[in-house]
């Protein structure tokens, strides 16, 4: 049989000729040198395996051994083999055999080689830091997310190493052996961060200033604050990088490396459609329409569903939910603990609860942290088969599905480049558990282009007043000299705070200046603590988003006057369902025309996006950053009546939690269990202690909390 012309995705079935036949011809792939192509026959012969013809399966399993497949090899083993097998087991990790490359970076990791891995999403990049943590020689590990969804798994997946002390937020205690698991601003604003001894870089890609990533400047200034110390050990990992930074590798003694080595194959299918109407809208209806057809055919299979935005994937959603009704398609319905929270906290009738009594989930930015990570949890355990995503399933957390299925090409307003659309790729196939994946793209392709990463703290480039004014002159180059001593041409006692507050220097510098006319002219606008007026929140959220804003962040569909209407609400109201019961009425009275039902996912969602990125994020942010200039103006001034907005910023980031137990929300805990709690809780509890208590009062049977309440306090 000529394997040339064969598609091998569609062999089903090989008995003893063909199959003998197909090894040999795998064998001289390898042996010219086209080991990519020899290693997808052998996973999709491992997806086969049981139409395989016995008699020549021992053919295949060396020839996956020749691959370095060793996680798939456990059957019918010579002794060499097994010895070989033997090589490849983690030497910290029990159970854990290491596939052919792994074991190299292993290796080098082991030699004190600092590495930046580009490979692919089901390489196993992520195993390799749970081998740093496992071997135990360093004191001081830290792990930089670019979510916090990614540091509470990150930190699930390693709290059985008792030896370390695990720290995810910056008012955590210290100890002699620690593991540092935090975002970038958190690494800077760690008041003493102690001397890193290995430093794990995960989605390096976001150092990029080319990504459009809002938080590549706060990246690039934390990593260039422990690259600094040079006697840090690093590991940088990401997908699709095809270079980077000439020079980089020799100054920090690492080494480059680039694989598109898997033990998961990913098949691209373009799915066509014939038109049977003319215009945009009908034609719409159409995609959709395949696109649930497509869905209820791999029922019985996980599917992720990639959409261009978090209103977008809860329409399809609850458009798919109406597919499976009209068709009589639902089944039986099967209840979550999460069902139960929703119905308690939020309102029963909401369309995602709905959803989620079909196994239909929505994954986004604009949920609740502690429900993006129950859905991801519900979806690894099989408990969800269809989950409807954004961009966040590719930059925030580690799932993957059976099938992929690419519906829009865009990301918010842009266009998904070749970047985007393999990370999205990556997610089709799980490692040890599908053999092959299936992604099904509704578009055309982006063309491919070479990725080569640019790292504005080392090659100064591309590199933004926030990064370079914490170079020290001596380190720049020449052309960064003058624009450098144009920043740093101001009262030095500002400096240091305008650099620790990593947003706009220049806008920094303007809000000083307004500060400085505010405080002589309507000083109770400055000099506020506890909570603030209307008039004052107005005023500091008026200059913070005239100034601090950078140009190609959306806002949309927040305003600069709705923003203080919206957080004074906030701060004024005494629970969330009040604030959903203002939203309500105000939609409703906006758009009387509509049903019910639309009205209140609307009001959820509205809620909950102002609450994700505003309330939690981008406020507290902006209120620590006119804090800090205020301080320092009543010190350099001599003004006693000092602003403080600590509480008013803890209280919005935090939901309302008390700053001492806040760090329960960020392991995944809601607000809701943490209030219930906190009565039984001393503020002088170290975190061990609360968490103690907290997994105690969780298995009492005397307790208020709900089911999902106390499994999220066990699984501190």
């Amino acid at each position: 049989m000529n394997w040339d012309i064969v598609n091998i995705y569609e062999v089903n079935k090989l008995d003893f000729n063909e199959s003998f036949s197909l090894a040999k011809y795998v064998s001289n792939l390898s042996l010219s040198n086209r080991n990519s192509y020899a290693r997808k026959i052998i996973i999709h012969i491992y997806e086969i395996w049981d139409n395989v013809d016995d008699n020549t399966k021992e053919i295949w399993s060396d020839l996956a051994e020749s691959q370095g497949f060793y996680p798939y090899i456990k059957d019918r083993m010579d002794n060499t083999s097994e010895i070989r097998r033997s090589f490849h087991q983690s030497e910290y990790i029990d159970n854990i055999v290491f596939h052919k490359e792994q074991k190299t970076l292993s290796y080098l990791i082991k030699k004190k080689q600092n590495l930046i891995v580009s490979a692919p999403t089901s390489f196993g990049k992520s195993l390799l830091i749970e081998e740093i943590v496992a071997c135990s020689k360093h004191n001081n590990i830290l792990i930089i997310q670019p979510t916090l969804a990614l540091i509470n798994e990150t930190r699930l997946k390693l709290k059985k190493y008792k030896k370390y002390n695990m720290i995810v937020n910056t008012s955590q205690q210290v100890e002699e052996k620690n593991i540092f698991i935090l975002t970038a601003e958190r690494v800077i604003e760690f008041p003493n961060l102690p001397k890193i001894d290995y430093c794990v870089l995960d989605e390096f890609y976001k150092i990029s200033s080319d990504r459009d990533d809002e938080r590549s400047d706060v990246l690039n200034i934390a990593i260039k604050k422990i690259l600094d110390r040079r006697d840090t050990a690093f590991y940088f990992i990401g997908p699709n990088i095809d270079k980077i930074s000439n020079g980089f590798e020799k100054k920090y003694n690492a080494k480059f490396i680039k694989t598109d080595y898997s033990l998961v194959d990913a098949q691209v299918e373009l799915v066509n459609i014939n038109y049977k109407n003319d215009g945009k809208r009908k034609q719409e209806m159409e995609r959709e329409e395949k696109l649930f057809e497509l869905l209820y055919c791999k029922k019985n299979e996980q599917s992720i569903v990639y959409t261009s935005s978090p209103d977008r994937a809860f329409r399809l959603a609850t458009k798919y939910y109406e597919f499976l009704k009209l068709n009589n398609y639902l089944e039986k319905e099967e209840l979550l603990p999460i069902n139960e929270w929703i119905s308690e906290n939020i309102n029963s009738n909401w369309s995602y609860n709905r959803l989620l009594l079909q196994k239909i989930g929505v994954h986004s930015g604009t949920i609740p942290k502690h429900l993006t990570h129950s859905i991801i949890q519900y979806f690894n355990y099989k408990k969800l088969n269809v989950l409807f995503c954004t961009s966040t399933i590719i930059e925030g957390v580690n799932t993957s599905a059976k099938n992929v299925f690419i519906f829009d090409k865009k990301k918010g307003p842009n266009e998904i480049d070749y970047f985007d659309f393999s990370n999205i790729k990556g997610r089709a196939g799980r490692l040890l558990e599908h053999y092959t994946g299936k992604v099904y793209v509704f578009h055309k392709i982006p063309p491919k282009t070479e990725i080569e990463l640019d790292m504005p703290f080392y090659d100064q480039e591309k590199i933004s007043d926030e990064i370079l004014i914490n170079f020290d002159k001596e380190e720049l180059f020449p052309e960064n000299i003058k624009r450098y001593e144009e920043l740093i041409e101001y009262d030095k006692e500002f400096l240091p705070i305008i650099k620790k507050n990593a947003v706009s220097v220049e806008g920094q510098k303007r809000i000083i200046n307004d500060l400085y006319e505010k405080i002589r002219t309507q000083p109770e606008l400055v000099l506020w603590t506890g909570k603030p007026s209307f008039k004052a929140i107005k005023y500091i959220l008026g200059i913070c988003w005239d100034n601090l804003l950078k140009e190609t962040e959306t806002t949309r569909p927040m305003t600069r006057n709705k923003l203080p209407v919206v957080v004074f609400k906030y701060l004024n109201s005494s629970s969330f369902n009040e604030i959903l019961r203002q939203e309500y009425i105000y939609i409703k009275e906006q758009n009387p025309n509509w049903q019910t039902q639309k009205i209140l996912d609307q009001t959820i969602s509205n809620c909950y996006r102002e609450q994700r990125h505003w309330i939690s994020y981008k406020v507290p942010k902006w209120l620590d950053v006119v804090n800090s200039l205020q301080k320092e103006i009543c010190k350099i001034n001599n003004i006693s009546n000092v602003g403080d907005y600590s509480y008013t910023s803890s209280q919005l980031e935090n939901e309302g939690v008390d700053g001492n137990f806040s760090i329960l929300l960020d392991m995944g805990v809601p607000a809701s269990a943490i209030k219930k709690i906190v009565p039984m809780l001393s503020e002088e509890l170290s975190l061990k202690e609360v968490v103690n208590i907290s997994k105690k009062i969780a298995n009492s049977s005397n307790s208020n909390l709900l089911q999902y309440e106390k499994e999220k306090l066990r699984n501190l």
